[in-house]
């Protein structure tokens, strides 16, 4: 059943709530589905259907990218509490509760909410789904045992979103995020025509994620997600984790809330 909250969050589980049917707006949803697969949206399937969802997954997951299910550890977390924020299409989300995972996805996008919801739907997958602002989550603290943060949905403040992230983590909880790294393909190729247009800053470094994730401990970060066609074809005969490293779309995250946060004042120090 949903739940009556104040202002402007709904709280819905899948299989009740809005109303199933396709979203209201197939160009948002077509512009997500690209986002999520590189531009290469393609699926001859009915939109919304389930056999759309399938094509997407598996652009995404297997030929775009191959490096995701292993780096979002899909299969490792059977049995705990998992927060999704994103605006896409629960593709990730849905792999979650596929391996037994109990999962909450929050967006600030109420059509975005609605076409993730579908999917779990399709998939026959239960979950909750929370329409409000990821800057000011409505969950009570500690209760979550990973947050999965693709990107800053809606343009939220980088650092409201990690303050809530934190605060919504049990202590040994994990954090894994997904976010535009600065020194990508398009930064690479505006640098060697610099005389042509500005260098302009954008996404983040791995110095600047490990700084904006400075209340967490054991940071590993890596740069993926880059098809061997963008980079330019002098360099295409590198090997492809050689080319995601230098110049990959992404930076994935993975650190922990400390274990110490569950201490008091004194007992901590």
């Amino acid at each position: 059943m949903a739940e009556a909250t104040s202002g402007h969050l709904r709280v819905w589980e899948s299989g009740s709530g809005p109303p199933s049917g396709p979203p209201p707006d197939p160009a948002a949803a077509l512009f997500t589905a690209e986002s999520m697969t590189g531009g290469r949206a393609r699926s001859r399937a009915e939109p919304f259907s389930l056999q759309w969802f399938l094509d997407l997954e598996k652009a995404r997951h297997t030929r775009h990218g191959r490096w995701i299910p292993r780096l979002l550890e899909f299969a490792k977390h059977a049995g705990e509490t998992l927060l999704t924020l994103s605006d896409g299409l629960g593709t990730d989300a849905v792999q979650y509760a596929l391996h037994g995972g109990d999962v909450l996805v929050c967006s600030p996008r109420a059509e975005r909410l609605a076409l993730a919801q579908r999917h779990f739907e399709l998939r026959g997958q239960t979950g909750r789904f929370l329409h409000a602002a990821v800057s000011a989550l409505p969950l009570p603290s500690v209760v979550i045992d990973v947050v999965l943060l693709h990107g800053l949905p809606g343009e939220a403040d980088a650092a409201a979103v990690v303050d809530e992230v934190y605060r919504v983590l049990k202590p040994g909880g994990k954090v894994l995020a997904l976010l535009p790294a600065r020194k990508d393909v398009d930064y690479w190729r505006r640098v060697l025509t610099a005389w042509r247009r500005p260098v302009k800053d954008g996404g983040f470094t791995a110095r600047s994620l490990r700084r904006l994730f400075r209340r967490f401990t054991e940071h590993t970060v890596c740069k993926r997600h880059l098809r061997r066609s963008e980079v330019p074809h002098v360099a295409r005969w590198l090997p492809l984790p050689l080319l995601e490293r230098l110049a990959g779309r992404l930076l994935v995250l993975k650190a922990f809330k400390p274990v110490s946060a569950a201490l008091p004042p004194a007992a901590a120090a």
